[in-house]
């Protein structure tokens, strides 16, 4: 489906479920928001969504009103707010990065003495949340905030092999759709494969995916929060991640295991 169809709006996902149309068409256009990331007028959103023109006006007059969207009076277009941006820019850190989580990430340090980090999904990159930094003489540095690709690295591998197929389909299309050459767009039957591969295996490596001569394993880190799928990455000199890879993945389980959190892991 185009990333500009109209969406249906008269039930969830799985069909099962009646949603307020109000709500749907809000989320809706936020949503629309941030796969176009421009301003956009009412009758753009009307069109990309299959809005009425009189229902699409008052909603936006609405989320105006509300303060989640503010409206450009000279080119009469519409752009979120700050107000949006702040609704879940305290979810990652606050629910994500718990205490249990850090000491998780400090024994798989003390461990490989590595770079270790934990990461999530950010539209079609990943966020490192936390960084310990390696304490080899050559280690990889990289800062708290730091954005990797999704379907190219360890850590995205990682991510994307915990998620249900419908989730992975709807952010291949939206990297594909904004994909302005054909390169660049993602083979789905690789990306499949790769993630099959992480699944069966239990973990991803990669390696110059991001810096040059550099390695990193991705293990999936299945969140305490419904719907965060996140990611333990260990990485370091590409030379010295290659030569103790399988041995550094066992001390990753013995670390999660330790932790009670072994049992998620495949």
């Amino acid at each position: 489906m185009s990333m500009d169809e109209p969406r249906k709006l008269t039930s969830n996902r799985s069909g099962s479920r009646k949603v307020v149309k109000s709500a749907a068409r809000t989320l809706d256009v936020l949503e629309l928001f941030q796969r176009k990331r421009r301003a956009l007028s009412a009758a753009a959103i009307c069109q990309a969504l299959g809005y009425p023109k009189s229902s699409a006006n008052v909603l936006l007059r609405s989320l105006v009103s509300q303060g989640y969207l503010v409206l450009n009076a000279r080119t009469m277009q519409y752009f979120p707010s700050l107000r949006v941006t702040r609704l879940g820019e305290w979810i990652p850190r606050t629910m994500l990065v718990s205490g249990r989580v850090s000491a998780i990430l400090e024994d798989v340090h003390a461990v490989t003495q590595e770079t270790v980090t934990l990461s999530v999904v950010s539209d079609l990159s990943t966020t490192f949340l936390k960084v310990i930094q390696g304490t080899h003489p050559l280690s990889m540095q990289t800062p708290e905030g730091f954005v990797a690709p999704l379907f190219t690295t360890a850590i995205g591998m990682a991510i994307l092999s915990q998620m249900p197929d419908e989730d992975i389909d709807e952010l291949v299309d939206r990297a594909n759709f904004r994909s302005r050459r054909r390169e660049e767009q993602v083979n789905r039957k690789v990306l499949d494969a790769a993630i099959q591969e992480t699944r069966e295996k239990g973990y991803c490596v990669r390696y110059d995916a991001v810096i040059p001569d550099t390695g990193a394993i991705g293990v999936p880190f299945p969140s305490d929060v419904d719907g965060f799928p996140m990611a333990l990455g260990i990485g370091g000199l590409a030379s010295r991640i290659e030569r103790n890879e399988r041995a550094i993945y066992k001390h990753v389980r013995a670390c999660l295991a330790r932790h009670d959190r072994g049992r998620k892991i495949q």
